[in-house]
């Protein structure tokens, strides 16, 4: 197989763009080509940061550049619909932070347009490929634990009440379950699949979007779990997989572990470390150029079928917002 190198295009130059870009420059085969930012100056700034060689202030001339082999899209949530097309349309390979868009609907039309079009399309869901992660599969699969009977894992932090903000802005497509509860989302989605019954209570805040969310999956084989995010509360940012012979804690911050202790019922317990190489994203970035090796439209590690999943979760935890625009009472 034919192992290539790859010049990326970022489209937006916010805080989760320059995390992604100094884990391009660390990862081999990957350099941050372009980037394009509506702001010229912090356009700019981000290719001096980032030793980028094409600077556009407007996204369209960035997939007009054949020289760009795949989009990273670091845009607010609201945009990737819009953007994630628009790389499609100009035959990009699409590399599109989480969530990948605001609706079920939206990210079945956009894996749809990538079939269709033969072109390589995933959600950024950087935790997926971490060595946590694949340490916990192993420890499922050679059944340390028995059978996983319950998932519990929580993202939350107090963020500053700001309307016009990412995070409390409705259309930015603010609010805790599209930004942060993805994370327990995904890792029950990981661990027991697709869940048979779906139960959520949400708190509305003052701008309409959700501060907070409580969810509860059930399984058809009994197994549960109970996930909380929230943009109101700082947690312990913990989670735990709980199986019928032991559970496995994964440290806080558990969405980017470096730690995972497993306990068994017998009383043994040892612990896993696995510091990472960069700063995390460099397992995404090589999950996603070897998808390129092999001419594929999809990763069979975090496949649309995966992202459809979580996206109909998530549109039936968001489902139990209050459907007026006033404040919470």
């Amino acid at each position: 197989m034919t192992q290539n190198t790859y010049r990326w295009g970022i489209l937006g130059a916010g805080k989760i763009a320059h995390k992604f870009c100094t884990a391009l420059n660390f990862t081999p085969r990957a350099s941050v080509y372009a980037i394009a930012s509506r702001n010229k100056d912090n356009a700019q700034a981000f290719a001096t940061t980032h030793s980028a060689t094409q600077v556009y202030t407007n996204y369209t001339d960035l997939v007009n550049d054949p020289l760009v082999d795949i989009v990273y899209i670091a845009t607010p949530h609201a945009f990737h619909y819009e953007h994630t097309l628009l790389c499609l349309a100009h035959n990009k390979a699409v590399l599109c932070e989480k969530p990948l868009s605001l609706t079920y609907e939206q990210s079945a039309a956009m894996t749809q347009l990538a079939v269709s079009k033969q072109l390589f399309l995933m959600e950024g869901m950087w935790t997926r490929f971490m060595p946590f992660i694949e340490k916990i599969a192993s420890i499922l699969q050679q059944g340390i634990i028995g059978t996983p009977q319950l998932v519990r894992a929580e993202f939350g932090f107090a963020a500053p009440a700001i309307p016009d903000g990412r995070l409390y802005n409705k259309l930015l497509g603010g609010g805790s379950v599209l930004d942060i509860g993805i994370y327990p989302i995904f890792l029950a989605t990981h661990i027991l699949g697709t869940p048979t019954n779906i139960y959520a209570c949400t708190h509305p805040t003052s701008t309409g979007v959700d501060g907070s969310a409580n969810i509860l999956l059930q399984y058809e084989n009994g197994a549960s779990a109970q996930l909380y995010s929230s943009i109101m509360v700082q947690n312990a940012n913990e989670a735990e997989i709980v199986g019928t012979k032991g559970r496995i804690k994964i440290s806080s911050m558990w969405h980017a572990a470096t730690q995972i202790t497993l306990l068994l019922n017998n009383g043994s317990q040892e612990i896993f470390d696995f510091p990472h190489a960069c700063n995390g994203f460099e397992y995404e970035i090589e999950e996603v150029m070897q998808c390129l090796d092999k001419q594929l439209i999809e990763s069979t590690r975090m496949p649309h079928s995966f992202t459809l999943t979580m996206a109909t979760i998530m549109d039936a935890v968001l489902d139990t917002m209050p459907k007026n625009e006033g404040a919470a009472k």
